[in-house]
């Protein structure tokens, strides 16, 4: 339900259950921004484990109560009561045996908010006026009916750019002030730091949609048909959500090769400005890409992991049903050693809903005797040796999954990312299919480490010669991580 901030009971309810509120009222709230922002935020950071970030506390707490003790608690005091509070997220990642500590969005929402009351040295209403102006332009140009309405912007757009092409080709080249530079680069800065934040709202949108599907499963009671059914509904009607729409529409951009390489071109240029000097140390903008990257990763395991929970929630049920059935089996079979030796007089008494399922023995099939293979050892000759190949014991093939990994560091070197396609494309396969493979596994294993993403929502197709014949072969987008 929609908050309405003009009335006094919605306020007083935001301030008083908002988690982000009740952070910043918090006693340890002092403690708890400056430690998650500088843990988090300042090495941008989304997860740390459970004793890395202990760790870090205890270092974070020596340097704050050198001169007085004003936090005497134990680290794992303070984790534990932010967990309960909902400040951190504490889960368990697949064959992890440590939690896993992240953000929550009432976190995010609380830093940021923060961060927003230290004012820059000036607002950039100008770029933010622009941008206002562009969205609302590509806005009423992509709903508006009206023909000859679309064509004039398209055809403005044009005159716009044709006289900017023809000044450029009479030198007359104009470059943006220092000042509008440094104001777009703190806008670019702000919307990537939202944008990131804006992922843990999206996880938490998924799980408040598992937990809706769940719900809905707890209270209505249904055949195995219909649970099957359901469990695939719950899982297209979590994807077609605008949620999950507008996210698929996101990872297919951010997949796209092409735009990564225009995302990093972007980036080196835009730190290569002398404006520019001395914001690349402190900014999220040059590790953007990988950040994305992960997060959006992230997103897509939060969101299969939580369809096989729901999975296994309705096989519980399942397995629920059958024990109910293995119970009134053994009800049955007392009743009838009861009445063993007293049975019921009347022909048919009892009655089967149904047609009974009869597998007769004349149904099964003849037994067909295995065929005896006769070798022939009369009129045996003596070959000799030197005439047969023995080529094909010394060409078993082999592939070292470190020489791979050797080359997938070794292309690399100076890049964030490189796709198994550029791999195979840079040093061509020669073993085929089982050197494919491999790589594949070195890709399956890396990912459990987070240096490989393995994107099953697009696909590539990877080609290698052998045997004088081309091999095309479809498979998961699969990006190898520095």
């Amino acid at each position: 339900m929609a908050v309405n901030f003009s009335r006094i009971e919605d306020v007083e309810y935001i301030l008083g259950q908002h988690k982000a509120v009740k952070l910043l009222r918090k006693e340890q709230a002092p403690l708890l921004i400056a430690f998650l922002w500088s843990t988090f935020k300042a090495h941008h950071r989304q997860t740390y484990g459970s004793h890395e970030l202990s760790t870090r506390l205890s270092d974070f707490l020596f340097s704050v109560n050198d001169t007085a003790v004003a936090y005497p608690r134990e680290p794992r005091y303070y984790l534990e009561s932010w967990t309960q509070d909902g400040f951190l997220r504490q889960y368990y990642e697949d064959q992890e045996e440590e939690a896993t500590f992240e953000l929550t969005p009432a976190t995010e929402q609380a830093l940021l908010w923060i961060t927003d009351l230290d004012k820059s040295e000036f607002v950039g209403a100008e770029s933010r006026l622009l941008q206002v102006f562009s969205l609302l332009r590509e806005l009423t140009l992509g709903t508006t009916q009206d023909k000859e309405a679309r064509l004039l912007q398209l055809r403005n757009r044009k005159e716009a750019l044709e006289r900017e092409i023809a000044a450029i080709e009479n030198d007359e080249l104009l470059r943006l002030e220092p000042t509008r530079i440094r104001e777009q680069y703190f806008l670019i800065e702000e919307t990537a730091g939202k944008l990131l934040a804006d992922f843990r709202q999206i996880e938490e949108n998924f799980r408040i949609l598992n937990s809706r599907a769940r719900e809905e499963q707890i209270n209505r009671q249904g055949s195995r048909g219909e649970i099957l059914d359901d469990i695939f509904s719950a899982q297209d009607a979590i994807l077609e959500t605008d949620q999950g729409k507008t996210f698929n529409a996101f990872w297919s951009f951010l997949m796209d090769q092409q735009r990564q390489d225009e995302l990093d071109e972007l980036v080196q240029q835009l730190f290569a400005l002398p404006e520019l000097n001395g914001f690349r140390s402190q900014s999220l903008v040059p590790r953007l890409k990988m950040s994305l990257v992960e997060a959006g990763d992230r997103v897509n395991k939060t969101t299969d992991r939580l369809i096989e929970q729901l999975r296994r929630f309705l096989q519980s049920r399942s397995f629920l049903e059958n024990k109910r059935t293995a119970q009134l089996i053994a009800e049955i079979e007392q009743l009838a050693l009861k009445v063993k030796n007293d049975p019921p007089p009347l022909r048919n008494f009892a009655q089967i809903e149904g047609r009974a399922l009869v597998q007769l023995v004349m149904d099964r099939g003849l037994f067909v005797p295995p065929q005896v293979v006769h070798l022939q050892t009369a009129n045996l000759q003596e070959g000799i040796a030197s005439e047969v190949s023995a080529l094909g014991l010394y060409e078993q093939l082999y592939i070292d999954p470190a020489e791979l990994k050797a080359r997938i560091q070794r292309l690399l070197r100076g890049r964030d990312q490189i796709s198994l396609l550029e791999v195979t494309q840079a040093i061509p396969l020669t073993k085929g299919l089982s050197e494919l493979v491999a790589y594949f596994s070195i890709a399956t294993a890396w990912e459990a480490q987070r240096k490989a993403v393995i994107n099953t929502a697009r696909t590539d197709w990877i080609v290698y010669l052998k045997d004088g014949h081309d091999y095309r072969i479809e498979m998961p987008q699969t990006l190898f991580l520095r």
